[in-house]
């Protein structure tokens, strides 16, 4: 049997977390604050921590950087009155593994927590460890395209609108989802993620909407789908473009009636479920081809949600790779820096993996070091050869040499040129499309183009 910390200025609360995390088998450690919680944390270990985050004398950010300090892979549960995205994405930074709004519905705070311990238990029993794939540092930044999309999941969580997330691969479109659900009233119900892309095709009708025990071979039993789950909360379906088109009509009919009928049974069930869903796919072409439905795709983009790709807020890369190495740092139990020089050939890469690209090669860098500074010979060649190419294409000089023994990424070196171009233009003309495109020498209608493409939101 695992120990829980349970850390709550208010004995009802605990009261009622108590049980859920003893139904999980859990031994559970009380604290009334944020001081004896600490205490609690230097005397033993812990499976999880769920704490509050407001509290009179020490918060709950107080515990999670005690956490994380004494032990960064348990993870941390916080309990919040306040469903500000701002204070939702403090938390997350501090190195909270989720966070759940009050009042909250005990069959989501088991879930939670259950995956939080199973994804601890991966994390030590396959190295190297990984961090919670629910942390949202695609928010870490403070470009102009995050502060505009942050803008939008503020006035869009709070309703009860279905969004369509669009973005590439990479990009952290469930970390938007997460934070819509728990900015808005249905924060306290599920959050029921799905990804329709990665379900065999003869078993999404019975994934989501259910189906009758008996209904085809192999249903020995009644299974409760995937919108039936998600009753009263948040339904996410991701790379919803991969759905056939069958499953688009039945879809369409359950988002117009708002009842699901499962498989292999006459009985519509009633369901209260929001639907956000994403894709890295362009929907509008997909139906323009023939491969989407037109009257699906309105009703899921009632809202539409574009994430930027890394390239097109470059100047959060700095502050995402300190967050990385950080993570990693504590992972792994050294003190890995990166040259200037190094963050600056970051800085210049394309990322077309994007957020994710990054992550991973900082893990990557941080476990192969081996004196404690990241060079730029230790970086991959594809994100080394940027430099030569780069300097010289961006007033570098004719003397730079080009092309490198290892190489060149012609498409990205053109591309981030070509971005950087733009971004000086639009700095010069202070954000006048118009006079930017004229400084560019190119029209206007192209340069909204090119900005569409980058994940620019107006």
């Amino acid at each position: 049997m695992g120990r829980a910390l349970l850390v709550d200025d208010e004995s009802l609360i605990r009261r009622r977390v108590r049980p859920v995390l003893e139904a999980l088998d859990l031994e559970v450690v009380e604290a009334d604050d944020g001081k004896v919680a600490i205490e609690r944390l230097r005397d033993g270990a812990f499976e999880v921590v769920v704490t509050d985050l407001r509290m009179p004398e020490v918060d709950g950010m107080a515990v999670i950087r005690e956490v994380r300090a004494l032990s960064p892979e348990t993870p941390v549960i916080v309990l919040t009155a306040s469903g500000r995205v701002e204070d939702c994405i403090a938390v997350m930074k501090a190195g909270a593994s989720d966070f759940i709004t009050k009042p909250f519905h005990a069959d989501e705070l088991r879930d939670v927590v259950q995956e939080a311990i199973s994804a601890r238990a991966e994390r030590i029993t396959r190295p190297p460890p990984r961090r919670d794939r629910r942390t949202p540092v695609t928010l870490i930044g403070d470009s102009p395209a995050m502060r505009s999309l942050l803008s939008m999941v503020e006035r869009v969580g709070s309703s009860d609108a279905t969004v369509l997330v669009t973005g590439e691969s990479g990009t952290g479109k469930e970390v938007i989802a997460r934070l819509l659900h728990g900015t808005s009233p249905r924060a306290g119900r599920p959050f029921v993620a799905v990804n329709c892309g990665a379900i065999p095709e003869g078993l999404v009708e019975s994934e989501l909407f259910g189906h009758a025990r008996g209904s085809f071979t192999g249903a020995m039993e009644r299974r409760i789908g995937r919108f039936a789950q998600a009753d009263g909360g948040t339904l996410f379906l991701d790379e919803v473009g991969e759905l056939s088109a069958a499953v688009q009509v039945k879809l369409l009919r359950v988002l117009q009636e708002r009842e699901v009928t499962p498989v292999g049974d006459a009985r519509p069930v009633t369901v209260d479920v929001r639907v956000i869903a994403a894709t890295h796919r362009d929907l509008e072409s997909l139906v323009a081809e023939g491969g989407f439905r037109e009257d699906l795709y309105y009703r899921l983009a009632v809202v539409p949600i574009e994430v930027p790709p890394l390239r097109a807020r470059a100047d959060d890369i700095p502050a995402l790779t300190h967050w990385f190495l950080d993570a990693a740092n504590a992972r792994n139990r050294c003190e890995v820096t990166f040259s200037d020089e190094t963050m600056a050939v970051l800085r210049g890469y394309a990322f077309p993996g994007n957020v994710r690209e990054l992550e991973n090669l900082v893990e990557r860098l941080v476990v192969t070091d081996e004196d404690g500074v990241i060079t730029v010979d230790d970086l991959p060649n594809k994100v080394r050869s940027m430099r030569p190419a780069a300097a010289v294409l961006l007033g570098g000089g004719p003397d730079v040499e080009v092309i490198s023994d290892a190489g060149v990424d012609m498409n990205s070196i053109l591309r981030e040129t070509e971005n950087r171009l733009i971004d000086e233009a639009l700095k010069k003309s202070g954000g006048n499309k118009a006079r930017a495109a004229q400084l560019l020498g190119i029209n206007r209608t192209t340069l909204v183009e090119k900005l569409k493409r980058r994940g620019h939101v107006d």
